[in-house]
């Protein structure tokens, strides 16, 4: 038996396994840390905007914004945000702001509270893709006004929920992404 029989082989695939591992730990440190962050004492919450640069995208497709919010649908053990409550808020918060499509997902989150409980809370996921021009909007020029920009949008339907449900945070997930449709 050879060296290289005894020892099993670490390729591409063992070094994209390993590689992704620590990837996925990296970003699950930071949705820790954004999940944890709250904005009391702030009169709007501070969303991350897109990276910078659009991505490169290949023929057909375009570059644009995807943003993730989710949206906790408990306050301590009991659920505070029914199935007509949700879909009401869907309605007239989000959807109005985001009239040419959006996908809604079901989600179960769970973090840590500051006594090393494990709490665990139904979530709703609304998923945003819009042109990566329209995150760039201004309000310069073409007299726009502040609130058609997709982060005063955003920030607007983060703001609703948390007072209509009384929840401390959101989080919210933006990146860059080519969406071919």
């Amino acid at each position: 038996m050879t060296s290289s029989e005894a020892r099993p082989r670490r390729g591409r695939a063992f070094l994209f396994s390993r590689f992704a591992s620590v990837r996925s730990g990296l970003l699950l440190l930071a949705l820790a840390l954004v999940a944890t962050a709250t904005t009391e004492g702030r009169a709007e919450p501070v969303l991350p905007t897109a990276p910078a640069g659009a991505a490169e995208c290949a023929a057909g497709a375009v570059a644009a914004v995807v943003t993730e919010l989710y949206l906790g649908r408990s306050r301590g053990d009991r659920r505070v945000v029914s199935d007509a409550a949700w879909e009401r808020f869907l309605a007239r918060e989000i959807t109005p702001r985001f009239p040419d499509g959006l996908t809604v997902l079901d989600g179960r989150g769970q973090w840590r509270d500051g006594a090393g409980r494990v709490v665990r809370e139904a979530t709703k996921v609304v998923v945003l893709v819009t042109p990566a021009t329209a995150a760039q909007e201004t309000t310069e020029g073409a007299g726009l006004a502040a609130a058609s920009s997709r982060e005063a949008r955003v920030a607007a339907i983060v703001a609703a929920y948390k007072r209509r449900f009384d929840q401390r945070s959101v989080l919210v997930l933006t990146r860059m992404a080519c969406a071919q449709f």
